[in-house]
């Protein structure tokens, strides 16, 4: 069974569809379904919806337990996944907040 978003009161108000000054881009209610078709979520990450990216390649996904990961949109995989928080509804209450990555330029 799929995670129902409304169940988290104040997760549309993040939904606007326009990149934050971090990069996180929560995707507007409108647009949730072209962006899971056009990755093929379905396929690749059954019982999992990407809700979101953070304009660097990375989609952010809830799973059918309300989890939240971070992937790569090029390997959408359950072994590439990253854990975000056990709970969108938690996330939602630390601001949506994005992990740190180290640059890998910087090696």
């Amino acid at each position: 069974m799929m995670f129902d978003l409304a169940s988290v009161p104040a997760f549309p108000a993040w939904q606007t569809g326009e990149p934050r000054d971090d990069g996180l881009m929560i995707y507007a209610p409108e647009d949730l379904a072209e962006r899971n078709q056009t990755y093929e979520v379905a396929q690749y990450l059954p019982d999992h919806l990407m809700i979101g990216d953070d304009s660097g390649g990375r989609g952010i996904l809830v799973d059918g337990n309300g989890a939240l990961w971070i992937c790569g949109l090029g390997a959408l995989f359950v072994d590439c996944r990253e854990p975000l928080s056990p709970h969108l509804a938690q996330w939602v209450m630390q601001g949506c907040a994005l992990p740190e990555w180290e640059d890998e330029s910087d090696e």
